[in-house]
Parts: structure tokens; C-alpha cells; sequence
């Protein structure tokens, strides 16, 4: 039987930052059914002590990964989880104090969604992100989903494919797109999950990850001009019926 929630959590030569990461999540790994996978691919002196404090703590399985990208260091992930639920938490971002363990393990044993998006806080300034309005939020055009603050089913990337790497920063993105199109069932709850480290990757590579987003959104072109299409013809359909059913009172 799977357990219930993997945390996937992928780190390289930040010994500080993901030692942070295990620190906050401790107190979810007391929880049967839930478990941390360290993805390491430091150099040989951090690399140790990493590994070092991953094999001493409760319920996290520690694997060093060649570096070729994080896409990859995703996927390898997945390859090593065997849980319901999964959540990419990097290191250097932080479980969120507000939030109860318990609170959190209800929701993903509760909820009958494909995904569930939380709200993210970043750690520097203590910016809490919100949802966009309902009518802003599909197609996810807008790149609004904070992959630190997202769990998902494991078995959407066994139905729908892994992350993408050809991809080096915005791969979540291009996940999203995939997943969405394909009317994955989505919560959306305001609650913040995640202290979020304004100093990653993707925040210090901002104009990388805005042209890989452009790459992506242009490949993602008809899909989306054909989910706008069947929006199109639901609307159509909806209105025709009330139409023809007022006629008949």
C-alpha cells in the first residue's frame, strides 16, 4: 500500500538552505505515511554531510543524483516515491509555520482533487501571494502557480508524463499547461504552505525563466486556442438549452 505524501526535495551544494528544509518538515515525518526524498547532487565534501544528517533523520531517504538539470532531479524523484501525493519542496524553502501538520495530512486524505494549490509566503520580504480571480486562473497562461505551494497525485505524471527536460527553469510550467489541458481536477485553497527563498534559482534567473515561459506558452498555442474552442462551444450549448427550455414554460 502507498504511503500518503512524498516530499521531493532536490538540493545542490546548500548545505545550509536544505538543512532549513529538514529542519521545517520534521514535524510532518513523525506522521505515518509521510516521507522526504533528498535529491542531492553536490560536490563530494557537502555531498557527505548532507547525506550525513538525511540518514539520522526520521522517514527521509537520501539520494545523490549526477547533476544534469532539475527537471531531471524531478524525475528522479518520482522514480523513487511510491506515495499518493506528491510535493516538490526545494531546499531552501520551508515548510509554513501557520500551518498545522494535521490540518494539512486531512486535506490531502479528504480531498478528491488531482492537485491542490496553496498560497506561498517568500521568506525575505514576507509577500503572500494570492490566487487570481476565477476568471484570470485556466488556461494558467499567467504562469501563476507556485510549484513550491502545489501537491499533486503521483499518478498524473505516470498518466501524463514527467517533467520536461528540455526545460532548465520554467519546466513546472510547461507541466501545468500539460496537466491542465487534459481537466485535471484542481482545489485551490488560501492558506499558505511554503516560506518561499526569494534567493533560488528561478528568482535569480528571472530572464531566463520568462524566455523559456514564452518558448513554452507559443508551443502550447493550439492547445490552448482549442480549450478556449470547447469553451466556446459549452457556452454555446448552455445557452441554446436554457433557450430552448424557456420556450417550453
Amino acid at each position: 500500500m502507498s504511503s500518503l505524501l512524498d516530499i521531493i526535495t532536490i538540493t545542490k551544494d546548500d548545505l545550509d538552505g536544505v538543512l532549513l528544509t529538514i529542519e521545517s518538515t520534521r514535524p510532518l515525518l513523525k506522521f505515518p505515511g509521510v516521507r522526504q526524498v533528498i535529491i542531492d547532487g553536490s560536490s563530494s565534501q557537502v555531498k557527505k554531510l548532507v547525506e550525513e544528517t538525511a540518514r539520522g533523520e526520521e522517514n527521509v531517504k537520501y539520494s545523490w543524483y549526477e547533476p544534469s538539470g532539475i527537471s531531471s532531479a524531478f524525475n528522479h524523484g518520482l522514480d523513487l516515491s511510491a506515495s499518493e501525493w506528491v510535493w516538490f519542496l526545494n531546499g531552501g524553502d520551508t515548510f509554513h509555520p501557520s500551518m498545522d501538520c494535521n490540518t494539512l495530512l486531512n486535506i490531502l486524505r479528504m480531498s478528491n482533487a488531482e492537485a491542490i494549490i496553496f498560497q506561498i509566503e517568500t521568506k525575505q520580504s514576507h509577500t503572500r501571494y494570492q490566487h487570481p480571480p476565477m476568471w484570470e486562473i485556466w488556461p494558467p497562461v499567467g504562469s501563476w502557480i507556485p510549484h513550491p505551494a502545489t501537491i499533486v497525485k503521483r499518478q498524473l505524471f505516470t498518466r501524463y508524463g514527467y517533467f520536461s527536460e528540455q526545460y532548465r527553469i520554467a519546466m513546472d510550467y510547461e507541466m501545468w499547461l500539460r496537466l491542465f489541458s487534459n481537466y485535471v481536477i484542481v482545489d485551490l485553497i488560501s492558506m499558505p504552505i511554503v516560506l518561499y527563498d526569494e534567493a533560488g534559482v528561478s528568482s535569480i534567473r528571472r530572464k531566463e525563466s520568462i524566455k523559456e515561459a514564452k518558448r513554452i506558452l507559443l508551443s502550447k498555442a493550439w492547445m490552448l486556442v482549442k480549450r478556449w474552442l470547447n469553451n466556446g462551444r459549452m457556452i454555446y450549448r448552455i445557452i441554446r438549452d436554457y433557450h430552448a427550455n424557456s420556450r417550453l414554460t
